[in-house]
């Protein structure tokens, strides 16, 4: 969302022929569109999949949707909510930009076109991933718990998509948070920094304690994250904290 609400603003201002202006603001709307439509799609599809996992003894914290069961709001709805939800960011964003200098919205745009780059990659590879591993939750061990494999072992397609943790990998992106900040807010960076690894290491240990994942799928769900935000910042030459 982000990425697109910058590309929007970067077009805007820049000195590109009008069509070219349009074709790029068209991509940003979509972009932004679409990580709004992403991320609440799952917010409410867990949400409606606890209220049922309750209502039916369930572990709170089933995953539904590896059975393909998706719960949730009927499409107009869930487009309703997006397009509130896109004018109140995008108001809010490009109020924020418009107070940026040429130099500091050129930054952005190499972060935008990183934050891109690893959710796309981060989407590519997570989930294929754990279809090649096909390891089961906690919840699905069976009484002699002799369907439990190590996190080392791939299983190949089974139906099961225990590892690594999805949730630890997405919420593990707030480390990207700083990099929004200016450079010379170090102590805001800091402090964005503090509140990514802190977010992803509370969403990462709640995945295991609500017995949805292993430790291992949870680290290793960090741990891709955290390796892709490295490499992309190292090659962007940007840095989290001092540029």
């Amino acid at each position: 969302m982000m990425s697109g609400e910058i590309i929007i603003h970067h077009a805007i201002r820049s000195s590109q022929p009008s069509i070219a202006k349009l074709l790029i603001v068209i991509a940003g709307v979509g972009l932004a569109f679409y990580g709004i439509w992403y991320y609440l799609k799952f917010a409410i599809q867990y949400t409606l999949s606890s209220i049922q996992n309750v209502e039916h003894n369930r572990p709170i914290g089933q995953a539904n949707n590896d059975e393909g069961a998706n719960p949730t709001l009927s499409t107009a709805i869930n487009i309703i909510i997006c397009f509130v939800v896109f004018a109140i960011a995008t108001v809010i964003i490009q109020n924020w930009l418009r107070r940026k200098t040429a130099e500091e919205l050129d930054r952005l745009m190499r972060v935008a076109i990183l934050g891109i780059a690893v959710a796309f990659v981060y989407l590519m590879c997570v989930e294929e991933i754990k279809i090649l591993w096909g390891r089961v939750r906690p919840y699905e061990l069976n009484a002699a718990q002799d369907n439990f494999t190590p996190w080392y072992k791939m299983n190949g397609p089974t139906g099961h998509k225990s590892f690594p943790s999805g949730h630890s990998c997405e919420s593990m992106f707030a480390l990207f948070f700083p990099l929004y900040a200016s450079p010379k807010n170090i102590k805001l960076r800091k402090n964005l920094l503090i509140f990514g690894i802190t977010w992803g290491a509370i969403t990462a240990i709640s995945r295991v304690l609500l017995g949805c994942h292993f430790f291992s799928d949870a680290t290793m769900g960090a741990f891709i994250i955290i390796f892709l935000i490295f490499v992309g910042t190292r090659c962007a030459q940007l840095n989290l904290v001092k540029e």
